[in-house]
Formats: structure tokens, sequence, C-alpha cells
């Protein structure tokens, strides 16, 4: 295959699979049998085909992951929604309701094919390095997002049940009307799916959740006292009055252990205009027209019909692990598996004890700090929280509708005090390891405030936006419209400021949970990989100031790193001498690499910031953590291993350019590939893809989307190719076999976390940024036949036609 052909077309190896013929006759007669159960329309099955086809000419390691039966689930689901779905994820059909109604809805799918929606999720993830469109990917992601709530409601809704009405006992034949009290149950749980589905802003559990207790107090107002449990039936007599109005909702917030407060807004501005326009004032409500309503939601969207979790269909099931469905592990280790609607609840009660003895406004300490500043901050921050909490209420409505100002306003709230809390803590430290109390540059510094302010937001965000996951049995940050970035883009903040606040917020909240600290750690690689890397971004500003190419570290591993060390670091005069190593330690071997010369200590005399070496410094030691991964999967020799390193760490600290509008693992996965081909050992660029989809951390995007130049992007070949090797050319041939190898830098000590741990590193280079630092690539005829060696030609495809993305 020619350097050219589309990453996407990549699907045909120049070699066939054996047993693939084999493998393509026993699913052709299976396809035709689900297709004939189906009653798919001839498009649907000649898509599904296609699909099958590509998967047959796929390498072994595919064939082994994915068997007969997945393949066929997974086609036909993948044709049903392409067919439906010609323009993709930004089809304007989609703004306006949803599409037509579908040949075949993905119940029907799982049902006829007897699978499961988990095991349909564990088997499109093998498809990720496939041909899979955006619309599947699109469609995909929300049917996960609401299955992962529904799921973890239905338990909870059982429960729920158990606990409100009555039940018929065993040979009791007297009072209770069993078909009343299932017809209730079902209501409620009807209910729920009508609301949710008009108010469920994304997969958030909590939210969800609220909703369904909503939906139980509208049930329970025409609901007879006697099919209820204590202390049910007591408060539907106390409710007869006005006076005690309200009073159901509070009482299933207590036995619940709900926060009541916030439950009534959710009932207020959301759940009760939603039941009045769907009744219409008619406070009859009837069972069968809201279920037949339902049905006719369900086959014109065409996903998951949620009416069957009633009768506890199996291919609505989640996985098993350990013999039990999959549920969140108790922190206590002898007790029982949590809900998930418990375990997403707990993570807001330990965020709000955590605030509970915090003010709105600052404290009288906080306060003190102020009046010892030269400039007393407190008006300018006054002013910027009333701006900010503005902007932040639009943007939270914009996102939801105009009924959900209460509740933006109320998480908003949560993180103000978070925001006053945290800044106290970090001026008493600096007071203790300064030995100073004014502190007005620092904070008379408005990037310092939105950085706090929007980590304190993205903490309460991520605490109420939790989710769940059955296929693995967690609850974690859900992927929603307030996924970070964001807070920061409805602030106007750059992610590299908003880095800066990150390690000192959780050293100065030291009892946040571990899944705070998760996330927040989670934020720091996404931009330290990618997010700062932007051409707006202020590192780039950074780097041009830097006018030295030597920035000394001086934190060690031990040393403690503050906002106000990365917020108030200045561009300090610096005097260096030149011939030291760039890394992490003097190299004991000569240098011979350009920018790596030896040459006599000539002293030199310029400008370093001390944030922008530690932002660097992280950047290496969380690409260094990741290419350990990846050359242990790929079992490269130790000593490439270093020389990848070096070369690595080089992009990193001596051609940052490259990395404008990239991802860090571009470049590592160009140093492996062109690090072992010079030197002889060459693996397959297809080897290396696949085995970095390996890796946790891993993204598709990595290899299939790199930019090349202005808005034109190609595969990490095509990057390869135009880019990385006519950049990176001569330092990279310096490494081949019969030359003097460069001096190698230094390798990180290991440590817990790639991160937060930051080593010495003393005469750290970076070289400042030029205009334009690419060359422009030569044609194959121009290549001279050692520099046509390193390129990578027909292992695996660019892109004939350019993607391009508009801006």
């Amino acid at each position: 295959m020619s350097e050219n052909e589309d990453m996407d077309s990549q699907c045909v190896p120049d070699v066939s699979m054996d047993g693939s013929e084999s493998f393509r006759s026993l699913v052709d007669v299976d396809l035709e049998r689900l297709a004939m159960h189906l009653e798919l329309p001839g498009q649907i099955k000649k898509k599904a085909n296609t699909v099958l086809e590509t998967l047959q000419h796929q390498d072994e390691y595919s064939l082994k992951l994915i068997s007969k039966s997945s393949a066929i689930v997974c086609a036909v689901y993948i044709a049903a929604i392409d067919t439906r779905m010609p323009y993709g994820p930004s089809d304007p059909h989609l703004e306006i309701g949803y599409l037509e109604k579908p040949d075949v809805t993905l119940s029907d799918i799982l049902q006829k094919s007897n699978t499961s929606v988990p095991l349909l999720f564990k088997w499109m993830n093998h498809f990720r390095d496939l041909c899979v469109s955006e619309a599947v990917q699109f469609h995909l992601k929300q049917v996960e997002r609401e299955y992962c709530v529904v799921s973890a409601l239905f338990y909870t809704y059982e429960r729920l049940c158990r606990t409100i009405f009555k039940e018929e006992e065993k040979g009791d034949t007297s009072s209770i009307p069993l078909e009343t009290v299932t017809n209730k149950k079902r209501l409620s749980w009807v209910l729920f799916l009508l609301a949710k589905e008009r108010l469920l802003t994304d997969g958030q559990l909590v939210e969800a959740f609220y909703i369904l207790v909503c939906c139980y107090e509208y049930v329970l107002r025409d609901t007879p006292g006697f099919l209820l449990n204590s202390p049910y039936d007591e408060v539907q007599v106390m409710e007869g009055s006005e006076r005690q109005e309200g009073l159901m909702l509070k009482t299933l917030s207590e036995q619940f252990d709900l926060s009541y407060e916030e439950i009534v807004l959710v009932q207020k501005s959301r759940v009760e205009p939603y039941f009045q326009r769907l009744f219409q004032g008619d406070r009859e409500i009837e069972l069968l027209s809201l279920t037949e309503q339902y049905e006719r939601d369900y086959k014109q969207k065409g996903d998951l019909n949620e009416l069957l979790f009633l009768q506890h269909d199996s291919h609505l099931q989640p996985l098993e692990q350990n013999g039990n469905l999959s549920s969140p592990r108790n922190d206590e280790p002898d007790g029982p598996p949590i809900t998930p609607v418990r375990a997403a609840l707990n993570t807001i009660q330990q965020l709000k004890k955590i605030l509970s003895t915090t003010q709105d406004e600052p404290s009288e300490e906080l306060q003190a700090h102020f009046k010892n500043c030269s400039q007393n901050p407190l008006t300018s921050i006054r002013d910027r929280m009333n701006k900010l909490e503005t902007v932040f209420i639009n943007g939270f409505m914009q996102q939801t509708d105009r009924n959900q100002a209460a509740i933006a306003k109320q998480r908003f709230v949560l993180a103000r005090r978070l925001y006053y809390r945290v800044m106290e803590s970090m001026l008493n430290h600096e007071k203790q390891r300064l030995s100073q109390t004014d502190f007005s540059k620092l904070l008379n510094i408005d990037s310092f405030h939105v950085s706090l302010l929007a980590c304190a937001l993205e903490i309460v965000m991520m605490t109420y936006g939790s989710s769940w996951n059955p296929s693995f049995g967690t609850v974690c940050a859900g992927d929603s419209k307030f996924s970070f970035p964001w807070i920061i883009v409805t602030f106007g903040l750059h992610s590299y400021d908003f880095f800066k606040v990150l390690e000192s917020f959780i050293k100065a909240e030291p009892v946040l949970t571990k899944d705070i600290v998760k996330h927040l750690q989670g934020l720091e690689k996404r931009i330290l990989e990618q997010l700062a890397w932007t051409p707006e971004s202020p590192l780039f500003d950074a780097l041009n100031k830097s006018e030295t190419p030597v920035l000394p570290m001086e934190a060690t591993p031990s040393m403690t790193v503050s906002s106000a060390d990365l917020y108030l670091s200045p561009m300090r005069v610096v005097t260096k001498s030149k011939g030291l190593s760039p890394s992490y330690g003097q190299s004991p071997q000569k240098m011979s690499s350009p920018g790596h010369e030896l040459t006599s200590p000539e002293k030199t005399t310029g400008k370093k910031s001390q944030s922008l070496a530690i932002f660097l410094n992280k950047v290496c030691r969380l690409g260094f953590h990741r290419l350990e991964q990846l050359n242990s999967l790929l079992a490269v020799p130790k000593d490439l291993q270093h020389k990848i390193w070096t070369c690595f760490e080089y992009c990193i600290t001596k051609r940052t350019g490259l990395l404008k509008n990239r991802h860090l693992d571009q470049l590592m996965l160009c140093s492996v590939y062109a690090i072992c081909k010079v030197a002889e050992k060459e693996i397959k660029f297809k080897t290396i893809i696949r085995t970095y989809s390996e890796l946790p951390d891993a993204s598709p995007n990595v290899y299939r989307h790199a930019l090349i130049k202005g808005c034109e992007y190609d595969s990490i070949i095509g990057f390869y190719n135009q880019v990385f090797m006519h950049n990176m050319k001569n330092y990279i041939l310096q490494f081949g076999p019969t030359k003097q190898t460069p001096s190698l830098s230094p390798v990180p000590k290991t440590m817990t976390s790639p991160i937060y741990s930051i080593p010495s590193r003393r005469n750290f280079y970076v070289s400042p940024l030029k205009d334009s630092p690419f060359k422009p690539p030569l044609s194959p005829s121009q290549m001279t036949p050692r520099s046509r060696q390193l390129y990578s030609f027909g292992d695996i495809t660019g892109s004939s036609e350019k993607t391009t993305k508009n801006k």
C-alpha cells in the first residue's frame, strides 16, 4: 500500500489471514438467519456485509478478539445506525427531535441475537480500530450513557417499591388488591422513563434519582394509604390539609437520606412543570395511555426498550462479576456492596461534609490575610465573584434550560465555599513557608482567582455528575455537557493557567475524596498531553519569553511546588555554563548531536521561568511513564529504550513546536518507530499502534487524526512522513549503528505518580519557539538513500484525500 492511502481504509492488509475464508463462510449463514429474523431491509443487510468484509481482512490479532457471533451483531448494529444517520452526528434532523422511524431497534437486534447490552459495549470496543463511523460512535455513546443511568436506577426502583408499597403475603387473600399495587409500581417506572427522557441533562445518576423520587411522590398523591407501608400511610392522611403540603416528599428524602432542599429544587423547577404539560391539568393518570406514549417514543428513537426492565429481560441485565450483578464495592472490607445510586450520593454527602463548617463569605482568618496586603483584594474578589456567578449560571442554563437557574445557583454556592476554604489553606501554608504576610501580588492576579474558582466548580460539577459504569462496577465522573474543559471554556480560562492551581488545590484540601483527587490528576494529564498545546495557549508566550535554552529546575521530588511559585515565578536573569546535559542530571557521555554540542564553559545570560520548567518537567515525566509501558509491551531492548527516550525528550524540550495542536503520544509513537528503524531493529508501525491501543490512556484519535498544517489532518503515518521526519531527520540519523550515539538523556527515577513527583531537574534546556519551526517536506525523489530509509512506506496508510477541519 502506498503512503497516501487513507488511514481508515487500512482494513485490508497486504497478507490475507489463515482461516479467514472459513470464518466468512460461517458468518454468511448466521448473518442470513439473523437478517431473516429481524426482517432487515436490503440496504442494511448490504451494509452489514460490507462491515464483515472489512473484518474478514483484519489481522489474526483482531480475529482472536472478535468471535463469529459478536462480529455479526456488531455488523448489523453498525449497518443500522449508518443507514439511518448517513450524515453522522451533525445531521440537522437531530437538532429538531430525531430521525425518521428506524427499520430495526437496538432492542430488536439484541433480543433476536440473544445478546446483552454490556456485551455489545464490550464487543464494540474491539471495533474502535476498525472502520467505525462518527455516527456509530455518537450513537453508541448516547446508548451507553442512558443505559448506565437506567440500569443503575432500576435496582433502586425495585428497592423503593418494596419499601413504599405493601406486598401481598403468601396465603393472604384478604385486603391487598395485588393488581392495584402492581399498577402503581409500573406507573412510577413509566412516568420516570417519560420524565427522564425530557428532563435529564446528561447521564447524571443523582439527578436521575431525584427525578425518580419525584415521580414516586406524584404517584403517591393518588394512592390510598392502605396500600402503603409505614410511615407513608400516616403521611398520606396528614397531607390532607394544605398545611402539610410537601410532607410526602420530605418523608421520602428522610427515608432515603437525601437532601430535601435539593430535591425540592428539582421538583419545583423541573419535574412539576413537566407533569403539568404532560397531563394538561388532568389529575387522572392512565397507565395504559402513558405506556402507549412511551412505546411510541421508543419505536421512533429506536434504541432500548426500557419497559423490559420490568420483565427482567436478559438482554438488559448487567454483566456478572464474581457471581454477583456488578455493583460498587463498599469501603468497608467486610461490608456488602452498595448500590450505584448510594455510591453517587455518598460522594455528594462527603463533599458537603467537608464544606459544612465553611461560610459563603471569607472567614475572619482569610479577611485578616487580605488586610495584611498592601493592596486589600477583598473588593476585587467580591466583584469578580459576582461576575463569574452570572457567567456560570447563564452557561449552565444554556446547556440545560431556563428553569435550572436555582440549581445552578446551588452548585455555585458550594463551589464558592470551597474556593474560600482552599484559598485560606493556601495562604496559611505560604505564610508558614515564606514567613511573610503580604500576598498582594498573588491575590491581585486575576487568572489565579479564576483558576481557583474553576477548580472548585469542576469538583462540584464532577461530584453531581457522577455516572455508573455497569461493565466495571464503578461510579465515575460522567461524560456530560459539563465535562472538562467546559468550565474553563465558560470562564475564558487557558488550561495552562488552570494547571497551576491543581497540585496546590489537592495539597491544600487533604480531605478531598480519592475519587476527586483521581479526577483532578486526570485533568492534569489531559492538560499536559494536549490541552495546553493549543496555538493561543500562554505556554507558547512563556516559551518565547524564555531567552535562554537553559532552565534550571530547582524543585526536588520532596519539595512542594505551590501555586504561588507557579503564578509568581518571574522571568529571572540566570547565568549558566554551556555544555551541560539538557535533562534530569549530568550525563557521563560526550554530546555530539545538534543542540547538545560540548563547548567550553562559556557563560550565557538569559531569562528563565520556573513555572515553565515545572510544566515541561511534568510533561517529560508523563511521557516517560507512557513510553515505559509501550516499550514493555513491545519488548524493546533496554539499550534501545534509552535511545527512544532521548529522542522523545528532545522533541518535548527542543522541538516544542511539534506539539502545537497535537498530542504528546503522537511524538512518542513517531520516536519509537524512528529510532527502531534507524537502529535497524524496525517494528512495524501497525504493530506499534496496535500495542499502543492497549495502553490505559490510549485514544484512537492519536493515530487517526494528526495535524499536518493549517486545517489539514492525516493519520499518524502521514504526520511522521510529512512533518516529524523532516524536522527530526538529522537528529535521528545520529542513532544509526555506524554513528557515534548522542548523549543519552538521564532516565527519571521511578515514582508512584509520573505527574506529581518532581525530580531534581537542573540544566534543563528549552529552545525559544521560532515563528516557523518546520521545514517543508521533501518528495521521495529528493531524498538520499539513507534519508529515504527512515520514512514509512506501505506499512500503515496515510490519506489520499487529506482530512480537513474548519475552525
